[in-house]
């Protein structure tokens, strides 16, 4: 029997075509579509805005916060928006803070009693001690 190269043994069929393979042959035979501009959006860095007008003016996506530098004035506003997109707006003022040294925080002082008023304390316990004592013998006197 010669070989027939284009006989089909039925016991061993043909082995499945290698889906990755195929896939970047159809990539490589389609053009590239040019990249699609991004919207800017502020990742980082100062956003500056010339009032507050415009910061109220400024659109942000929901779910997010900027923080908008004023450039004519020191004032920093946080725009935020909820879920639905509805803005609010905070305002701070940037104050420079004096320098001023610090301290350390005062230690309350340690009070000492004075020698009267031991005394006196330990006058009046001796007294409830000499109560205490008596009723106690008292007590074993009734029994």
């Amino acid at each position: 029997m010669a070989f027939n190269p284009y006989y089909q043994n039925p016991y061993y069929p043909q082995p499945m075509p290698d889906n990755l393979m195929q896939m970047r042959q159809q990539q490589m035979m389609q053009p590239t579509p040019p990249p699609v501009p991004q919207n800017p959006v502020a990742t980082g860095g100062v956003q500056w805005v010339s009032s507050e007008q415009e910061a109220r003016g400024y659109l942000i996506a929901p779910n997010s916060a900027v923080a908008l530098w004023d450039s004519t004035a020191p004032t920093v506003y946080l725009k935020q928006s909820d879920a639905s997109g509805k803005p609010t707006l905070k305002i701070y003022d940037l104050v420079e803070r004096a320098e001023t040294p610090r301290t350390a925080p005062q230690e309350k002082g340690v009070e000492f009693v004075t020698r009267k008023e031991f005394d006196a304390l330990a006058a009046l316990v001796g007294e409830l001690k000499g109560k205490k004592k008596r009723k106690v013998e008292e007590d074993e006197d009734d029994d």
